[in-house]
């Protein structure tokens, strides 16, 4: 899977630096070529001349270290991925806002092609509000995160932070690369984000749907390859085609004209099932007593979308199901009466998982009712087991 690749590791300041000698073995034993940028503070915790024995070539700090007549951050952008381990909090500050201190930043900076980070450091900087907003920047623009894990720190404590060991990052190094082809030549329409059906020029019928799970779902199928289009009641500035909807009628005409040649259909949004009969001109007033409003039942897009495809075995119909109750046995039910080859059923009852959250855990089910159940993880991990389930 690595053989010949040029892989760039960068290194920050940090303890677990150390670890990274174990991750330059690894990718060289599956034949790769290896080249190292350190930060400055990377210095105090492994040398230059450890990581050339190991890498067999050159190690680069400063912005004058690389022979060839060139830029020192464009010669090594060279390389086929960024591997960034461990991150410190302070540099994956300064990659979220576009900051070029030092090589390493200004490499990565100028990379465009697949960045994957493993941040490593305390857990209340783990779980600083600006962190967490940089992290969201990152895993937005499609960089590859390896989450900490929780365990025994540096400062002597137990908590989130600790980097993941190498083993993990070279395994999820190698999954990058087969992700890259995996779904290359198929065409893929996604769904995302709840919709919303007016009641009055100011005030709609919506749900907690953020729309994350289908964002997740896009992005991860377009790096595997795919031809992606994306439905959605947000507009996501991505390099994939993006059709933004409001409503839930709006939903079913852009879906239903984009369903030509589609190998697969994901329905991960989140779609009201009724809406105002009719929607009021002006703002409605209150005049004290019940306000009565008549709904009336938006369509079964899911349904709709398996009826058609029935006849078309090629095209896979995939559905979400979000219970308070009951999941497994609501799921079984839903993916009868839908008709959709794959049910993806999560509890929306958990308060850590799901809507509003970047975390998810969820149970896929086929249409022979066999269940594979995937823990609770990031919603990009989810996202990607869910896209290797389908396509297995």
């Amino acid at each position: 899977m690595l053989e010949n690749k040029n892989i760039l590791i960068g290194i920050t300041g940090g303890i677990a630096a150390y670890k990274i000698c174990t991750l330059i073995r690894l990718y060289r034993k599956a034949g790769a070529n290896v080249r190292v940028v350190l930060t400055p503070n990377a210095l105090n915790f492994v040398t230059k001349l450890t990581l050339q024995t190991l890498s067999n070539n050159e190690v680069y700090v400063d912005n004058f270290e690389i022979d060839e007549y060139k830029p020192e951050h464009i010669a090594l952008t060279e390389a086929d991925i960024f591997v960034i381990a461990p991150a410190s909090a302070n540099t994956i500050g300064k990659i979220a806002n576009g900051i070029c201190d030092n090589l390493l930043l200004s490499t990565a900076c100028a990379f465009s092609k697949p960045i994957l980070i493993a941040p490593a450091m305390n857990e209340n900087m783990w779980n600083n509000p600006f962190v967490q907003e940089n992290m969201s920047k990152l895993k937005k623009h499609g960089y590859h995160i390896v989450e900490p894990e929780t365990g025994f720190l540096a400062c002597g404590t137990n908590g989130v932070g600790r980097m993941k060991e190498p083993e993990e990052i070279f395994d999820r190094t190698a999954a990058i690369f087969s992700e890259n082809k995996k779904l290359k030549g198929k065409k893929i329409l996604i769904t995302a984000g709840g919709t919303r059906e007016k009641i009055d020029p100011v005030r709609y019928i919506t749900n907690a749907s953020s729309g994350k799970m289908g964002l997740a779902l896009a992005d991860n199928a377009y790096r595997m390859g795919a031809d992606v289009t994306l439905v959605s009641t947000f507009k996501a500035d991505k390099p994939y085609k993006n059709i933004v909807t409001e409503t839930a009628l709006e939903m079913e005409k852009a879906v239903k004209e984009n369903l030509s040649n589609q190998d697969c259909v994901i329905m991960a949004a989140a779609v009201s099932d009724y809406r105002g009969e009719n929607c009021a001109e002006n703002k409605i007033k209150k005049q004290g007593g019940v306000l009565e409003l008549k709904l009336v039942e938006n369509p079964d897009i899911l349904k709709e979308i398996s009826q058609l495809c029935s006849d078309n075995r090629s095209t896979y119909v995939v559905g979400f199901c979000a219970e308070s109750e009951n999941l497994l046995e609501n799921a079984k039910a839903k993916i009868r009466k839908k008709g959709c080859d794959f049910l993806i059923a999560n509890d929306i009852s958990r308060k850590d998982i799901g809507f509003n959250t970047d975390e998810n855990e969820v149970y896929i089910i086929d249409k022979s009712l066999n269940i594979k159940h995937i823990e609770k993880d990031t919603k990009e991990n989810i996202a990607r087991r869910i896209l290797e389930e389908i396509f297995e």
